[in-house]
């Protein structure tokens, strides 16, 4: 389809000339991420920031009472969860929480597309933190953002097509034009938010099922093998992959029936994490 090459054309023509329109991080996000970057700051600030919005503010107590943090008693306020998390942990749950705000279109197409995206994201953010639970060296806050941004780089696309209704109105083109450029895409936006390198690698390798690396277990394998979980059951092209033939399920140290058999151990603090972020 000629448009298919117009706007792929065109993306990466604004890309080239610093022209290229990149969704920003949320306000409250980057007010967190400075205030825990500041040295003088103090959990009391943080939580001052976080507090100033009160639905962030609610669904970060959540959080910390769910099953992935929670003790035997439950916090009630933004300071005590603050304390229970931690700061990085509170950095990166906050920038998962308010990343919802990003995945939206005006286009009716579209938005239904947004709307699979953020749900196929928080499935695969939620996997991502069960399987680091099992490394000892990945925290599953840093787990679940790089699930959530994985396909970060679809966002620029899916925008760019509301001036292309011809390949708003058809999957197989959008599928087309983020495989071709999609990755690429996911890297440049998350070095602009200057995200950490693992993550950065995450969504820029997710998709090479055979990649392979010396050293333990990193974000991207946790991706990869949390995205094959996601698309157990659909028709999407890793559907049909091989397990025992992908490095990153044995840097997990897992054997195919391991893994899935721990994600069916799993699947309430699957769904109850998924659930929140989709909230």
């Amino acid at each position: 389809m000629e448009d298919i090459h117009k706007l792929i054309d065109k993306i990466l023509d604004d890309l080239k000339e610093n022209r290229l329109k990149l969704p920003t991080l949320p306000q409250v996000a980057l007010k967190i991420t400075n205030t825990i970057d500041d040295p003088k700051s103090k959990a009391k600030d943080v939580s001052r920031v976080v507090s100033a919005d009160a639905a962030l503010s609610a669904r970060l107590i959540h959080v910390a009472n769910s099953a992935m943090y929670r003790t035997s008693n439950a916090v009630e306020d933004v300071q005590a969860a603050i304390t229970r998390l931690g700061l990085q942990q509170v950095r990166n749950i906050a920038c998962s929480l308010l990343l919802r705000q990003l995945f939206k279109s005006d286009f009716p197409t579209l938005k239904k597309r947004m709307e699979r995206l953020w749900s196929h994201s928080a499935h695969v953010a939620a996997i991502c933190a069960m399987l680091a639970r099992k490394q000892r060296h990945i925290r599953p806050d840093e787990a679940m953002l790089a699930g959530l941004v994985h396909d970060i780089g679809q966002l620029p696309i899916i925008s760019y097509a509301e001036s292309y209704p011809s390949i708003a109105a058809d999957d197989a083109a959008l599928d087309e034009i983020i495989d071709k450029i999609g990755l690429m895409l996911g890297k440049t936006m998350l070095k602009a938010w200057k995200f950490a390198p693992a993550i950065i690698t995450a969504a820029a390798e997710h998709e090479f099922l055979s990649r392979d690396h010396d050293g333990p277990a990193d974000l991207c394998d946790i991706v990869i093998v949390a995205n094959l979980h996601s698309y157990i059951r659909t028709t999407h092209k890793h559907a049909r992959a091989k397990w025992g033939e992908v490095p990153a399920l044995k840097k997990l140290g897992l054997s195919p029936e391991e893994s899935i058999e721990a994600m069916k151990a799993a699947h309430s603090e699957i769904t109850e994490l998924k659930n929140l972020l989709m909230t």
